[in-house]
């Protein structure tokens, strides 16, 4: 039995590369694109409530999950009892209906800004203001991309973002690995959050990530399982604390408090501080939740099976 009784947010998490990750390198072997093209309705479905479940035995109580087409995630999040968004790609934007926007779970994410020409960005900051719909934005993913971005709009990647209004939406900034000090200043003035994934980026291989400048900035943060197909928002938590205090040489420069803020639905009551909580591993002991948990993941064993097979 674990003893941490709080639940913890999970501000983005694929549900495919959560379903698939632990059977075959999804990603790297296959586009999405691909993997789409062999699945059914029924599958996207059990891949979603796969995602779903394993965050939900992880202590999950706030979920925004990515999925590749619209509610397909909203009735896992339903049944499960998990409140949160799906996140939705910002290029099917066009095809959203009135239907999808019901209960406000609905997201867009922004995964390139070089995919979208200047009044691509104006378009779609229009209709997330019309539709008071919340965006997720990816910038700094890569030093190149970075460079790209400041090449074709002769501005750094958050003063985009200021001159089309994000800023002034409900805005979350994710892949942050190469935003420099005076884009973190930048988003200091704005109610902007941000969100990071230390394990999903550590497997990608991307730059790690120093918390100290963006408490400095008392910029607004949480935390995400990424790409992750293993849940553990706690392990999320240790590693930032572990990658600031390599990066600046010097422990303790993060406070427990701190990342337990970022990480928790609710505030702990409990003092944490003198503990050693992030290296303890959530997984809640439920027998209904288990059965649901291995009857999914014989189903989504065959369905790996059977993309590798196709491709």
């Amino acid at each position: 039995m674990h003893s941490f009784d709080k639940s913890f947010k999970n501000y983005f998490c694929d549900a495919i590369s959560c379903s698939l990750g632990e059977f075959f390198d999804v990603f790297d072997e296959f586009s999405e694109e691909q993997i789409l093209t062999l699945l059914n309705n029924d599958e996207l479905n059990a891949l979603c409530e796969f995602a779903v479940i394993k965050n939900k035995k992880a202590g999950v109580g706030e979920l925004y999950l990515k999925v590749p087409f619209p509610s397909f995630g909203r009735n896992a999040l339903d049944k499960y009892h998990i409140d949160g968004k799906e996140i939705l790609s910002a290029r099917q934007m066009g095809n959203l209906t009135t239907g999808d926007f019901v209960g406000e779970r609905v997201m867009l994410y922004v995964e390139d800004l070089l995919d979208y020409k200047e009044g691509a960005l104006s378009e779609l900051s229009d209709f997330l203001a019309k539709a008071e719909m919340p965006v997720i934005i990816s910038l700094g993913r890569t030093l190149e991309e970075v460079g790209k971005v400041v090449n074709r709009y002769g501005k750094s990647p958050v003063e985009i973002l200021e001159d089309f209004g994000f800023l002034d939406r409900n805005c979350y900034v994710y892949d942050l690995n190469f935003i420099d000090k005076e884009d973190q200043k930048l988003l200091s003035s704005y109610d902007t959050t941000l969100i990071f994934s230390p394990r999903s980026d550590g497997e990608e291989g991307k730059g790690a990530i120093n918390l100290y400048n963006f408490i400095y900035n008392r910029l607004k943060f949480v935390f995400s399982s990424g790409k992750c197909y293993n849940i553990d928002m706690l392990g999320e938590g240790k590693l930032a604390s572990i990658n600031t205090n390599n990066l600046m040489y010097e422990r303790g420069l993060v406070k427990t408090s701190d990342l337990l803020d970022a990480l928790l639905v609710e505030k702990a009551e409990k003092d944490y501080e003198n503990i050693n909580i992030f290296d303890e591993r959530v997984d809640i002991e439920d027998e209904r939740l288990n059965i649901d948990y291995l009857n999914l993941r014989e189903k989504v064993i065959e369905i790996a099976k059977r993309i590798k097979e196709k491709i």
